[in-house]
């Protein structure tokens, strides 16, 4: 049964407006380019700009992805210097055999995407037939290093070790290296040195400190 919309009940000195419109498909995230625009990523992998309030026609990317479930083109995050060198970074659900989840950076030229600039920044772990809990927020933190919050693949075992980065929230550097003040840099191996948190489902949601007393110097974490 569907119910009808209803308008939101605002706090006294909020306002309610439309940013852009138009958009087909299922949006699973999105982010502001310093200069404005909104970046909305659809489940089904097109990455759609709404630039002055009108959703242009060519998408900025359109990924080959896996849809299925909750699997998809997921989260977005813009380079603490994409001023200058243009960077987007996105998490998506790989299409092809293994199926695994990815975090990759493109380059910008203007609305669109470089033809062949696309970085693989950090391949993760093979999913299982369980198409749920992938994850794929992702955000610079104000350290400048990249967060990442990876779900644990329906299978609450994978949270609770350090031998795999599901049910994770990783932080590494900007090309995809590791920083070696991470908190299990000396105990995990290989790209598992990546884990900064551990026993998480599904991270649905990161924001930077600009929200929070600056003593927190780290992202806050939405989780389901």
């Amino acid at each position: 049964m569907s119910l009808p919309a209803t308008a939101a009940n605002l706090p006294s000195g909020f306002t309610e407006e439309q940013f852009g419109g138009n958009l087909s498909g299922s949006p699973t995230a999105m982010a502001f380019a310093p200069d404005g625009r909104l970046f909305v990523c659809l489940q089904s992998g097109q990455l759609r700009v709404i630039k002055n309030g009108s959703l242009l026609s060519a998408p900025f990317a359109s990924l080959t992805v896996d849809s299925s479930g909750e699997r998809g083109l997921l989260g977005i995050a813009f380079d603490p210097n994409f001023a200058t060198n243009h960077y987007l970074y996105v998490y998506y659900t790989v299409a092809t055999s293994p199926i695994h989840n990815r975090v990759s950076r493109f380059t910008a030229a203007g609305d669109a995407a470089i033809p062949g600039s696309e970085a693989i920044i950090l391949e993760l772990d093979n999913l299982s037939s369980a198409t749920n809990h992938n994850g794929g927020a992702i955000h610079f933190g104000p350290d400048g290093k990249l967060y990442i919050g990876v779900g644990e693949n329906a299978n609450g075992a994978n949270s609770q070790t350090l031998s795999n980065l599901l049910g994770k929230m990783l932080r590494i550097n900007s090309d995809g290296s590791i920083p070696t003040d991470n908190p299990f840099y000396n105990t995990a191996t290989g790209s598992n040195r990546a884990i900064w948190a551990l026993g998480l489902a599904v991270v649905n949601e990161l924001v930077s400190n600009v929200a929070v007393p600056p003593i927190f110097n780290i992202p806050v974490i939405g989780v389901a």
